[in-house]
């Protein structure tokens, strides 16, 4: 007999109803028409590191790759936290495709693996990425690891052997990390033939610890981001203050944006957070200075009861649809993943209605904790720069930018000692970038037409120094020279998503 996760409640959630097939948690709701069903795993880009970025991709196109067909609907996808396997159908063709997919992955076939790299150098080549407001976030608080590969050019399609991929495979695609998702109840003959595993938890690696309210400077457009508890009250204080900014910025000399937002789940209590939009330079002050003062004017002052009743119905009308009652089973799958409360005790607080000065508390924190992006000349200068690494900047020699050649901009140097390499922008003290020779995520090696390499430096605590011998005076032996100091298990031919020149 089935269990029912929801509580009875006006206006309520709708009903999840929870069973297992063979082992494995399932979540259905009844919804008209076809049978849909997802299988999903708990893992993806943030379980990886920097090195295995694209892995667990790579494993779902394997398995993938015997099952595709343009007979009825069927896909796969990798996210942050997970690894799905979609499918709608009649009863017995979603029961034959899940049947077939559990197969695949527990026999994974490398043997189609040349083909399966190529078809994700393509999609990657193909891709617009991720937007600002979903990468940048992470990226500061997490550099070059776990969430912070968010967005990341995926290395494993140029370095991961067939070994690796079929120890991934076996480490992750089993039923002790699995869940099932369904629109309607379990097919009677559904047989999911997955090996035996252990229970998988989410990522374990903490945020670096950022002193904020703080800003920093990117090449165009407005985001800010920020690390704070997820509540009912912060989601409110979001939205409202969304709503407040475009109706605000609407306002500007016919300025017509539209305010990005996204937010990335970390922990149980945590997320990070980005909002933002993409106007034009001579706008990004403006945008700074609206973000500024309706959070400033929203933690003071609180919702407004409208804005309070707005919350509440924006919600309360999606309980009918179909694509909710979606969402909420695969919202109580993906807790049963990783252990993290599902959004539904947030819903319910929402429905049942917030207190307006909770909202305004949620608010401030989130001033207290904000990193504003802008490019230079915008960003406030009343707030403290933020470092481009949490790594103090190495000592050394500063390497002069050739007189001619050169492609980095002036004003740009690097420094280069026994312990990294370094980069600042003009007269600042405050590194744009740090990457110590023992912390190194990996070093892209860019071949070119020339007779020596371009480097592409990753930090797991963050950032990118690309090193082309042609920009600077002595770079070539500079190029040798870091070669020689950085271990060679991180080093990797650098993918065509990461290349920037023909030449060195």
């Amino acid at each position: 007999m089935s269990e029912i996760v929801a509580r009875s409640s006006v206006p309520q959630l709708p009903a999840v109803h929870r069973t297992e097939v063979d082992g494995i948690p399932a979540f259905w709701n009844t919804q008209p028409g076809r049978l849909s069903a997802s299988l999903i795993f708990g893992v993806g880009t943030a379980h990886e590191t920097f090195l295995e970025t694209g892995v667990t991709h790579l494993v779902e196109h394997l398995a993938m790759h015997p099952l595709r067909t343009s007979r009825y609907d069927n896909g796969s996808a990798t996210e942050m936290l997970h690894t799905s396997f979609e499918v709608t159908s009649g009863a017995a063709t979603v029961s034959d495709h899940l049947r077939r997919i559990c197969t695949s992955l527990s026999q994974l076939d490398t043997g189609p693996l040349v083909t399966e790299r190529g078809a994700l150098v393509a999609e990657e080549r193909a891709s617009d990425g991720l937007g600002v407001t979903t990468w940048l976030p992470s990226s500061i608080w997490f550099g070059n690891q776990s969430f912070g590969l968010a967005g990341n050019v995926q290395v494993a399609p140029v370095r991961a052997t067939a070994e690796q991929i079929r120890a991934w495979g076996a480490r992750w695609f089993h039923r002790g990390n699995a869940a099932l998702v369904l629109s309607g109840p379990p097919p009677a003959d559904l047989w999911l033939p997955l090996p035996e595993g252990p229970p998988r938890q989410p990522p374990s690696f903490g945020p670096f610890e950022l002193p904020t309210p703080a800003q920093t400077v990117i090449p165009n457009g407005v985001v800010a981001c920020a690390l704070v508890g997820w509540t009912a009250e912060m989601a409110c204080a979001v939205g409202v203050l969304i709503s407040r900014l475009t109706d605000r910025l609407r306002q500007l000399d016919g300025l017509d944006c539209e305010i990005g937002f996204d937010q990335q789940r970390i922990d149980e209590h945590r997320t990070v957070l980005g909002f933002g939009a993409d106007v034009p330079d001579k706008h990004a002050g403006k945008v700074v200075e609206a973000i500024r003062a309706e959070l400033h004017g929203l933690g003071e002052n609180g919702p407004t009861p409208q804005e309070l009743a707005a919350d509440r119905e924006g919600l309360a009308v999606q309980l009918g649809e179909g694509e909710f009652a979606q969402y909420c089973a695969f919202d109580e799958a993906l807790s049963a993943l990783t252990g993290w409360t599902s959004a539904a005790k947030h819903q319910n607080q929402i429905l049942d209605g917030l207190d307006a000065s909770e909202v305004a508390a949620a608010a401030r924190e989130l001033a207290g904790k904000l990193v504003l992006c802008a490019p230079l000349g915008h960003v406030p200068e009343d707030l403290p720069e933020l470092p481009g690494s949490p790594l103090p900047p190495t000592s050394g020699r500063e390497l002069k930018r050739a007189l001619i050649g050169s492609t980095v901009p002036r004003g740009f140097r690097i420094v280069v000692g026994d312990e990294g390499v370094s980069a600042f922008y003009g007269n600042s003290t405050v590194p744009v970038a740090v990457v110590r020779y023992d912390d190194a995520a990996g070093v892209g090696i860019e071949h070119t037409d020339g007779r020596l390499p371009i480097l592409h430096l990753f930090g797991r605590h963050g950032g990118l120094i690309t090193v082309r011998p042609g920009d600077w005076r002595g770079g070539r032996d500079l190029v040798r020279e870091l070669r020689a100091r950085f271990d060679p298990a991180v080093c990797f031919d650098a993918p065509d998503a990461m290349r920037q020149f023909e030449q060195s």
